[in-house]
């Protein structure tokens, strides 16, 4: 490697010569190259060097040291609810409604085309692209989750999920008759597709790798009822979540479910924190609330001669926690002009 610049540098290769590339990383305290592998993704061409550098990566603190611990839980709705009340979004690259007929479009072009015709190779080229376009868009957003998961704690908890059989094809139902009954096998396809598309053991190893290089353990606690057990009170029960939502049907317990399930893999590490009665304002955003508080509307009629106040219906909303429990608005109306309460 030769003519390092701040944005460039080039390769010798054998039987080809010096070839410069893209510098997008810090070449200068390489001390040694040991491999080179060149290949094509998409049209381009990559090279990729396994080099050493000068330093070690720093010792992984111990778990009872730990003064904090960020539990996560990976979902569809929710790509990952951490245990502080934050989501991190599920942007399906490749399973979202416009990408999913563009990549449609672009393999039954190819399927349409003869066997060795340059049109063929044409399209195979241009579903090759797509492909790779969206293979960059989700790698580059996998390391911003990793990233947001580790800075979240000083240890991290995750299930010890076995993705190979969660995607497995739904099993075959015998009705007897030498036939099969209906077994959803369609609604468990579109889950595999989903849960394949958010890629939760690419994100498993950056955590892991992020995690190593800042001297984070991670620990792996098992996922079995984490989503089906009530923080309160420890019962189990499958009815206990519905949707996005969490009501204990033993002592009614309510919580988002996704922030609850990652609590209760935190939980499951064993360590014992302070009690900390702070929570963010998105904490169990989407709950159901359990509190209403009504205001009184008091409108001043310009229209009438006497300027006399004219009490409407009283309106019920939600307000937040304030400190007076009923509110009196004065709203001036006048004609020609609309105004939204």
């Amino acid at each position: 490697m030769r003519h390092i610049r701040s944005y460039y540098a080039t390769a010798y290769l054998p039987g080809i010569g010096e070839v410069k590339f893209h510098n997008s990383r810090e070449l200068s305290l390489i001390q040694k190259v040991k491999t080179t592998t060149i290949k094509r993704e998409g049209g381009n061409w990559y090279i990729s060097m396994l080099v050493e550098i000068p330093g070690e990566l720093p010792a992984v603190k111990p778990i009872e040291d730990c003064l904090s611990v960020v539990g996560i839980d990976f979902g569809i709705n929710k790509l990952v609810a951490l245990s502080d009340g934050s989501f991190q979004e599920n942007r399906r690259i490749a399973t979202n409604k416009k990408t999913a007929r563009r990549m449609s479009m672009r393999q039954r072009a190819v399927s349409r085309k003869r066997k060795g015709s340059k049109n063929r190779i044409k399209a195979v080229k241009k579903l090759a692209k797509q492909q790779h376009k969206l293979a960059q868009r989700r790698d580059g957003y996998e390391w911003q989750v990793a990233l947001t998961v580790v800075n979240a704690g000083d240890a991290v908890a995750r299930e010890d999920l076995s993705i190979k059989n969660m995607v497995k094809r739904a099993k075959p139902k015998r009705d007897g008759k030498d036939g099969y009954k209906r077994n959803g096998a369609s609604q468990k396809t579109g889950l595999n597709k989903v849960i394949l598309d958010a890629a939760w053991g690419n994100i498993f190893d950056k955590i892991a790798w992020l995690a190593l290089k800042a001297g984070k353990p991670v620990i792996s606690v098992p996922a079995r009822y984490s989503s089906q057990e009530c923080p309160s009170c420890g019962h189990i029960d499958k009815s206990n979540r519905e949707g996005e939502k969490f009501v204990c049907t033993a002592c009614g317990h309510t919580d988002h479910a996704d922030t609850k399930a990652s609590r209760t893999i935190a939980r499951r590490v064993g360590l014992v924190f302070p009690s900390n009665k702070k929570t963010l304002p998105t904490d169990c955003g989407k709950v159901t609330l359990s509190r209403h508080q009504s205001i009184v509307v008091e409108t001043l009629n310009h229209a009438s001669l006497n300027h006399r106040y004219v009490r409407e219906t009283p309106t019920v909303g939600y307000l937040g926690d304030t400190a007076e429990p009923r509110k009196r608005i004065l709203v001036s109306l006048e004609r020609g002009v609309s105004i939204n309460l």
